[in-house]
Formats: structure tokens, C-alpha cells, sequence
């Protein structure tokens, strides 16, 4: 099962899909033109590639020269001759690894020749099978890459045999194992060097990812080899029958197997489009969905504006009031870190905080001047009405929690229900300073607008006894980053109001 780089659509990602436009080949490595590299591969990269294709036939060049020995053909040239041509049949029937790579059993004659006729064995047979890829036109750095690759295996299979004992044949099949490990360390390694520069991944991702599976193989291919050599010696040529009827079985077996594990791949692969298109439509579907129920918010936002504006009218000193609290309590709790659900909620309950007042009669609501005391008991209920308006209202409790308790007070002496403290819920406390900021920095009938130095100092004041202190805090550091309060209180801002 010699391992050699696949045809120019090899693609060796390992976290690619292997029918992805974007995989690279060794080809692509190689080509100066500017179609051969990829946008996300180094410029390095395909220079580093060919730099090891390149050292790798020299190295074989440099092992052939000192291993070139035609003279161990001659005790058995009719056995050599035949494992010569099985190697380059077993080569030009090689399977597929899914697009990957290829693998055929050519190891095996391979393991034979080395183990019987020494490092000039698969020399030979290499080179008469890149003599062959090179007439059929087969790219040079393919079957050069291969050509060094395979003949630096098959010499160290060779070193490795001979420098162990083999004389009786229980050790010759011991030893031919071993030279097998060492045929398929040496050719996985620079297989494996080569994926890795080309992709930018660990060398060992790409062996344990790849290769290390094809290791056992070598074992079995090891121990053929080592019986062939025993029956060689034995009955000379027609020890390749007896190679040749296992090696065939081995052959279709692995055939079958790469071709049941490709339907299974291949079916993967539909199982996977058809998630994936899935996957895309709902993914279209939730973006229609999450863009339609934006719509709605602003729909429904838009509209109970327009119906606190409807309040706003009455009262020609209260104009603009309903956007400013609204800023000033987003302006808090973002501050205070709460989530975008309740920030909606927030922004939401403060625009409708005095809906109630809708219930409160005009002459009171309206009065150029103070209340009387009669006249404020009246005015206090319209949180109770505003509550009540809403309570029938699909709403987030927050938003209920705002109408109803922005008038309570961090002590307990507020309305309408005498909340204290932790029991005023956070969403009223932020409201209630942002309420008060408001309606001190704004004209009244009784007073004109005081200065936004003057309302700080109240809330500095107050935290603790009708402010919430946390809220109070958020506030004061709010103010002192931006004394404008995100622009509310800026020159032009101040002069226009």
C-alpha cells in the first residue's frame, strides 16, 4: 500500500470538506503563476513546498548513486523481473483515498525486492515506474516527489533487514516486518512534512489525521514480504504465484472496503448539503422573523408615544418631557448594566410612565400655579391609573412595575403604595431620578427651570432618602463624565429648550 501524492485535484485540508472550490493541491503549490496560491496561503508556503520536493529527489539521487548494484540481479533475474512489473501493475491499479491520496499493495513487492535483492531493488522499481508517469505526461513534481519519497523508504527497508539477523525464517519474517514499519515511517514522514508546509498544519495533525491509520498495514505487508523471501529461497520464482494469490485478495478487499467507506462518505456528504440548505433556509426564515417583530416594536413604540404625547398636549409646560425621561432612564440603565430585554422594557415604561394623567381633570392638571392639598391628593392617584390602564396590556412586568412606582421613595414616604428601599422595584428607582432630573431642569408654572448644577446637588442630596443610592451613584458618575448627560444639557441643547 505504497503512499504517493494524488492527481492536480488532490485537495489536503483536513478541515475542509474535500469537494470545496478553495482546497489546495501540490500543483498549486508549485506554480509560479498567480492562480496557484490560495488568498489565505503564505507567500512561503509553496516555496517551502518545493524546496522539500526538490531536497528530497536529491537525497534519493545521492542514496541511488551509492546503492547502484545491478549486479545483485543475477541470482534470481527472473524473480526480479517479475516483482518489478507487479510493483508497476499493482501502482497503475492504485485506489483513490477519497480525493486525498492514493494507496495500493505495491508495498509489498516493494518490501520483497528490498528485503531479497537490497536497496537497488526499489530503486529500480521506483524508477521504472517514474520512467513510466513521465512518459504519460504526469506532472514532474508529482512523480518526482514520489520517485525520492519511495526509493528513500525502500532503501532504509533495505538497511534495516539486512543489518538484522535473517538467516533462518522465522527471523527473516521478523526482520521483513520491522524493515515494513520502517518503509512506511519513512514515506508517511516526508508525505506527511509536505501536507503540513502546503496547509500551514502540525506535522503530526496530519499523520495522526491521515496517515497513522495505514500503519497496521504495514505490518501485514512486512509479514508477506518476510514469507516471500523464505519461499524464494526455497523454490525461487514460483514463490511470486504464492505472493501473487494473497496480494490479490488483499487488493480486492481493500478495493471493496475504500469503495463501501466512499458511499458512505458520498451519502454523509448529501446528509450534510441537505442540513447545511436547512440550516440556511430557517437562518433566512429567523432573519424575517427577528426583522418583523423589530418592525412591530417600533410600530408599538411609535404608538404609545403618540399616546403619552396626547397628555403632553394639555400641558403646554410639560412639551418634550416624555423623550427627555426616556433618555435620561436609558442613559441609567445601560449604565447600570441591564440586559437589551429590559432595556426595551425601560424605554417603553418610561415614554408611558404618566399615562394615568389622562384621568386627572384638566383644571388641575393644567394649573398655573401650586396645588392645593385636596388638589395634589387627586394628582397622586395617576399612578394608580396609569397601572390600571396598562394592567390589561400584554406588557413586561417592568413596564407595570415603572407606571405604578416611580413615585416612591427610597425611605418608604412615597405613593401610592409606601414602597422602601429594595422593595421599590430597580426599574421605578431609575425612573424616579431620571423623572425628578427632568421636571427640576424643566419650566413650570409655579417656577422656571433650574440649572442642571442644582438638580445634581439635590440628587447628591437625596440618595438614600427619596433616591435610590446605587441609582443615585449611576447618576452622579454619569454626570461627571459628561455634564451634558448625553447631550440633554448641552449649550444649544439648554438654549433651545
Amino acid at each position: 500500500m505504497a503512499l504517493s501524492v494524488v492527481d492536480p485535484a488532490l485537495k489536503i485540508g483536513p478541515s475542509r470538506p474535500i469537494h470545496e472550490d478553495g482546497a489546495r493541491t501540490l500543483m498549486a503549490a508549485a506554480d509560479q503563476t498567480p492562480h496557484g496560491q490560495e488568498p489565505d496561503q503564505p507567500a512561503g508556503r509553496p516555496a517551502r513546498v518545493r524546496a522539500l520536493v526538490v531536497a528530497t529527489a536529491l537525497v534519493a539521487v545521492a542514496v541511488s548513486a551509492l546503492v547502484f548494484d545491478p549486479a545483485v540481479v543475477t541470482h534470481a533475474p527472473v524473480v526480479f523481473g517479475l516483482l518489478v512489473v507487479s510493483f508497476v501493475v499493482l501502482d497503475v491499479v492504485r485506489i483513490d483515498l477519497f480525493e486525498r491520496a492514493h494507496i495500493s499493495p505495491a508495498s509489498v513487492p516493494a518490501l520483497a525486492l528490498a528485503c531479497v535483492f537490497g536497496p537497488f531493488g526499489p530503486l529500480a522499481a521506483e524508477t521504472a515506474l517514474a520512467v513510466k508517469r513521465a512518459i504519460g505526461r504526469e506532472p514532474t513534481i508529482k512523480w518526482g516527489f514520489d520517485w525520492g519519497s519511495l526509493v528513500l523508504a525502500g532503501a532504509a527497508a533495505a538497511a534495516t533487514f539486512q543489518a538484522l539477523p535473517h538467516h533462518a525464517a522465522g527471523i527473516a519474517v521478523a526482520a521483513s516486518l520491522v524493515a515494513g514499519l520502517v518503509y512506511y515511517t519513512v514515506n508517511a514522514a516526508t508525505l506527511s512534512v509536505i501536507m503540513a508546509w502546503h496547509e500551514g498544519e502540525r506535522i503530526r495533525v496530519i499523520w495522526r489525521e491521515r496517515l497513522a491509520w495505514l500503519a497496521v498495514h504495514y505490518v501485514g505487508f512486512g509479514l508477506t514480504a518476510g514469507a516471500f523471501v523464505v519461499i524464494e529461497r526455497d523454490h525461487g520464482a514460483w514463490a511470486v504465484l504464492f505472493f501473487a494469490i494473497p496480494l490479490l485478495i488483499m487488493y480486492v478487499a481493500e478495493r471493496q472496503y475504500v469503495d463501501r467507506s466512499r458511499e458512505s462518505v458520498a451519502e454523509l456528504r448529501k446528509q450534510r448539503d441537505e442540513l447545511a440548505a436547512a440550516n440556511t433556509r430557517l437562518g433566512k426564515a429567523l432573519s424575517n422573523n427577528q426583522e418583523l417583530t423589530r418592525r412591530m416594536q417600533r410600530s408599538y413604540l411609535s404608538t404609545i408615544t403618540s399616546l403619552a404625547r396626547t397628555i403632553e398636549a394639555k400641558d403646554p409646560y410639560t412639551g418634550g418631557h416624555t423623550e427627555r425621561v426616556r433618555d435620561f432612564a436609558m442613559l441609567l440603565a445601560t449604565e447600570m448594566g441591564l440586559c437589551e430585554e429590559d432595556l426595551r422594557a425601560v424605554e417603553v415604561g418610561a415614554v408611558i410612565h404618566d399615562i394615568g394623567k389622562i384621568g386627572i381633570p384638566d383644571g388641575i392638571l393644567t394649573k398655573p400655579g401650586r396645588l392645593t392639598d385636596e388638589e395634589f391628593d387627586t394628582m397622586r392617584r395617576h399612578p394608580e391609573i396609569s397601572s390600571y390602564i396598562v394592567s390589561e396590556l400584554d406588557l413586561p412586568p417592568i413596564v407595570q412595575h415603572m407606571v405604578r412606582s416611580h413615585h416612591e421613595r427610597w425611605d418608604g414616604r412615597g405613593y401610592p403604595d409606601g414602597l422602601a428601599g429594595e422593595q421599590i422595584p430597580l426599574a421605578a428607582r431609575i425612573l424616579c431620578v431620571a423623572d425628578t432630573v427632568d421636571a427640576m431642569t424643566s419650566n413650570r408654572p409655579y417656577r422656571d427651570a433650574l440649572p442642571v448644577e442644582v438638580a445634581v446637588e439635590e440628587v447628591r442630596k437625596l440618595a438614600g432618602v427619596q433616591f435610590c443610592p446605587k441609582v443615585a451613584e449611576t447618576f452622579l458618575r454619569c454626570y461627571e463624565r459628561d455634564h451634558t448627560l448625553g447631550g440633554a444639557f448641552a449649550p444649544e441643547a439648554h438654549a433651545a429648550a
